[in-house]
């Protein structure tokens, strides 16, 4: 069993990760001299055992998961980069919202205190968003890892995808958006009610940058004034409050966003039904049913399997409590939409989404666990098993749906073994593994092509190759 060293040749995609989030934050601090090289985008900061020790007692992530350095060194050949300027329900909560609050939000965060106190006070989430675009373009582009030059580039189609990831020493970036907050919505409780002229103005500003969002998260963690959010903080608990609009569907503003945000006009950007409640995410799924025929393709950029349907059957055959049925999560008939529609289901790399917690198997005394890489690919390896399972007995294709969509540096829960982007290539070969021997053993799959293809295809789709097919059909 590889457990140290990986010897795959697989390239990967992540569909949704944030290089930018905690290095744009470093941006502004008041001490370049002493923290200007947390805002450079290639600053790798290794975990050690002290670090990976902190995160499993407090999830506190204080080392770097998916810089452009760990990216070149674990072969990531397409990052989509997500923008996402801070709600402020994060930092502001009743009394909490000055620099005390401040102080705790960054030691949680790790985004920087001034980045923290700026977002406490601006109001205008757009504006925010584009010093945070512009923070990427003027980012540096090369330098050498290992002796080796090592560089990235923006990309906005296909061609200068596939172009770019011609080069071994590149990777392609894809600017998305999480949470449409960003268009300047969800502030009435701070003291500025949304102006749909703004909303919409701001739609058009977005669909002419030089290389505009491919889809953006439509909710996120907090009311947008656009459509219902699903709960997902409950960790922190009564310091932030997501109350407001939970679980609701979608306004009438919201509708007309998504028609505008998908009009094949200038540019069009897709939506992301990630975060989205599951009444704005059914109602959202009924819209491109009737009003464009399901040619919309439906993206989870970072998500999991609950393992039920809607109505709570089990219909796979894994065994009840291996998956996390949070209404986050996604249910059966949602992964057929998705295959229907040529669209992608991402994985996300947060312990907390894809498994119960004591399937979780962290803890203190063995972050160093030499079958870390294997114990948390079975627990990935079960959200593939599901869904294959799922799409296969709805006559669909098994293994052409599903990604990686980290979510590194977004404050997540890292599974064990699995900390940064570099560690992606040994849990390649942990799933080739499990792929083999699903495909050997006495499996529940019934089309002749879910069950002959091999498990390197099965591994590759997942990687790199469903993503690539994706872009080729709607970038």
């Amino acid at each position: 069993m590889k457990n140290k060293h990986s010897t795959s040749n697989y390239r990967f995609a992540d569909l949704h990760c944030h290089p930018n989030l905690k290095t744009f934050g470093h941006s502004y601090s008041c001490e370049p001299k002493n923290t200007n090289y947390r805002s450079h985008v290639w600053h790798k900061k290794d975990p050690t055992a002290t670090t990976k020790i902190l995160n499993t007692l407090l999830g506190l992530t204080k080392f770097s998961q998916v810089d452009f350095t760990t990216m070149s060194k674990a072969n990531v050949k397409i990052a989509f980069v997500s923008l996402y300027p801070f709600e402020k329900g994060f930092f502001i909560n009743g009394p909490l919202n000055g620099p005390l609050s401040a102080q705790i939000a960054n030691l949680v965060t790790s985004i920087g205190y001034s980045r923290v106190r700026h977002i406490q006070k601006h109001m205008n989430y757009f504006e925010d968003l584009t010093n945070e675009y512009h923070f990427l373009l003027n980012s540096c582009k090369k330098l050498q890892v290992n002796g080796h030059p090592k560089k990235w580039m923006f990309t906005n189609s296909w061609l200068q995808v596939e172009k770019a990831i011609q080069d071994e020493d590149q990777i392609a970036v894809i600017t998305t958006i999480e949470g449409a907050h960003v268009l300047n919505t969800g502030l009435g409780k701070y003291g500025k009610p949304t102006d749909d002229k703004e909303v919409f103005q701001n739609i058009h500003l977005l669909k002419k940058w030089e290389y505009p969002p491919l889809f953006i998260t439509l909710a996120h963690n907090f009311n947008n004034d656009l459509c219902g959010h699903a709960r997902s903080l409950d960790p922190l608990g009564s310091l932030v409050n997501q109350f407001d609009n939970l679980n609701k569907g979608f306004s009438e503003l919201g509708y007309k966003v998504v028609q505008s945000l998908l009009k094949n006009d200038e540019k069009r950007i897709l939506i992301d039904v990630k975060h989205m409640s599951v009444t704005s995410r059914r109602e959202y799924y009924n819209l491109i049913s009737l009003e464009f025929n399901n040619q919309i393709p439906v993206i989870v950029s970072h998500g999991a399997a609950t393992g039920v349907d809607f109505s709570g059957n089990i219909n796979t055959s894994l065994p009840n409590g291996y998956l996390c049925n949070d209404d986050i999560n996604f249910y059966d008939e949602e992964l057929v939409v998705i295959a229907k529609t040529g669209g992608l289901f991402a994985l996300q790399l947060d312990g907390n989404r894809l498994a119960p917690k004591k399937l979780l198997k962290k803890s203190i005394f063995n972050v160093n666990d030499p079958l870390a890489h294997h114990h948390s690919a079975i627990i990935i390896w079960r959200q593939l098993q599901h869904i294959a399972e799922v799409l296969d007995q709805h006559g669909l294709f098994a293994w052409g749906s599903t990604a990686i969509g980290s979510d590194f540096d977004g404050t997540i829960n890292p599974l064990k073994g699995i900390w940064t982007a570099e560690d992606l290539p040994l849990l390649a070969d942990q799933l080739l593994l499990l792929a083999e021997n699903y495909l050997k053993g006495n499996n529940k799959l019934t089309l002749l092509e879910n069950k002959t293809i091999t498990a390197e295809e099965i591994i590759q789709n997942f990687t790199i190759g469903n993503t690539l097919t994706f872009l080729k059909n709607n970038f």
